[in-house]
């Protein structure tokens, strides 16, 4: 490579090092550029361009890192130590060897006149160290300007569900929510033998859907016995009501029961409930009658 493209390259490497992205095979290679361009071993422009940015984006309100200011001081004591700008004589040698003197009242002066006798090779530098320069700003700023802060909504809290309605409850809804839900009591089916069982019949014909509420139906020993209940229609033959689902007692207390009929009920008359056989049976002898609820046809 030529001398235009080693000083571009060592340039180039001098900005890595000051975005801290050398790594040790280009601080060698490094190393070796600095001792063609000595000239370049203590210059700081790129160092003071990256501090420069630094200034540039950081937030008004807060001091000035200490590392920072101590750097920025310590290059301005190295470059204005020994140079007395202000009213008085720069002296420098020309490309000839002869010191010439300018007068100058401020820096732009000093740099200008230094600028017109720099040789082309001079020139070349300055541009690629302008153009590095320029690359280390935008690497700068992109890196540490400030981004977008995103705050994420908090997080949606599902509301709680509801417990599901009891038995007791859903009976309720049934008789608030159909306009043609009836609800009859149960009586005994021999008033010669009463047994006071107490409670109702809820049944909504349109959604096929109803309860049955006992108090003081007796316990069931299941391996025994089982209740079993049947839904009179005027539709079907009374000696074959429809099956509405068999069920035990565990407890005394208030008893509910879903009724589920095995079959579409046409125009029910009368519900009645026996006591069958464990499992109950298809077609009821109707031999243990323990309660029945009529209704007005």
């Amino acid at each position: 490579m030529n001398d235009l493209e080693n000083k571009e390259r060592m340039l180039d490497l001098l900005t890595e090092r000051e975005l801290h992205k050398l790594s040790e095979e280009d601080r060698k290679e490094l190393e070796q550029l600095l001792q063609n361009f000595p000239e370049w071993q203590d210059d700081e422009t790129l160092a003071l361009t990256a501090a420069a940015i630094t200034l540039a984006i950081v937030k008004t309100d807060e001091p000035m890192p200490v590392n920072l200011k101590s750097k920025i001081l310590a290059a301005q004591e190295r470059y204005f130590a020994n140079e007395e700008i202000n009213g008085k004589v720069l002296d420098f040698k020309s490309k000839s060897g002869q010191k010439s003197s300018v007068e100058t009242e401020t820096a732009g002066g000093f740099f200008a006149d230094r600028m017109r006798k720099l040789s082309f090779w001079n020139w070349a530098g300055w541009v690629v160290a302008a153009a590095a320069c320029v690359a280390l700003a935008f690497n700068l700023w992109t890196t540490d300007a400030p981004t977008e802060v995103v705050v994420n909504p908090p997080p949606q809290i599902s509301p709680t569900p509801l417990p599901a309605p009891n038995l007791a409850q859903q009976r309720e809804q049934l008789l608030a929510a159909a306009p043609d839900a009836i609800q009859k009591s149960w009586t005994d089916f021999n008033p010669k033998q009463p047994r006071n069982i107490q409670g109702d019949v809820v049944w909504s014909n349109s959604l096929q859907k109803g309860y049955i509420r006992f108090q003081n139906l007796p316990i069931n020993d299941k391996t025994r016995e089982t209740y079993q209940l049947w839904i009179f229609d005027s539709n079907q033959n009374a000696k074959t009501p429809v099956d509405g689902g068999v069920f035990d007692v565990d407890a005394n207390g208030d008893v509910i029961v879903p009724i589920d009929a095995k079959i579409k009920v046409g125009k029910p008359t009368m519900f009645a409930v026996t006591s069958e056989k464990p499992g109950g049976v298809v077609v009821s002898e109707l031999g243990k009658v323990m309660a029945v609820a009529k209704i007005e046809t």
